[in-house]
This record gives structure tokens, C-alpha cells and sequence, in this order.
């Protein structure tokens, strides 16, 4: 997955609204059989591991 950069357009004036929204991912501990790892959900709901973004398929535990 990769995340498409855009400039961000200058403020007319410094009572204008921010020009972008900021999107926050939570990072959790995922364990599945046989592996622990951190994961996110991507934007269609699909848990992703942090560091190589491949969906995570099979049973997986979301660990507090």
C-alpha cells in the first residue's frame, strides 16, 4: 500500500481551516499461528502487518 503525497496548499489566512486531514493508525500486537506481530487496520478494515503492509489472513487475536 502505498500513500499518494500531495502539496499541501499555503493558508490565505491564518484563521483558515488546516487544507488536510490527518489520519491516525492505531498499532497493535496481532498473534496468528505460529507468529506475533505489530498490525494496523488499513482503510477497507483488513489487518496489516506494520513493517511489509501484507494483509493478514487466517485466525488472528488482537493482544491487549
Amino acid at each position: 500500500m502505498r500513500l499518494k503525497l500531495e502539496p499541501i496548499p499555503a493558508l490565505k489566512d491564518e484563521n483558515d481551516a488546516v487544507p488536510f486531514i490527518l489520519e491516525h493508525f492505531k498499532f497493535c500486537m496481532v498473534q496468528g499461528t505460529g507468529f506475533k506481530c505489530m498490525a494496523y487496520r488499513d482503510y477497507d478494515g483488513a489487518l496489516r502487518r506494520v513493517f511489509d503492509h501484507k494483509a493478514l489472513t487466517g485466525r488472528i487475536r488482537i493482544l491487549e
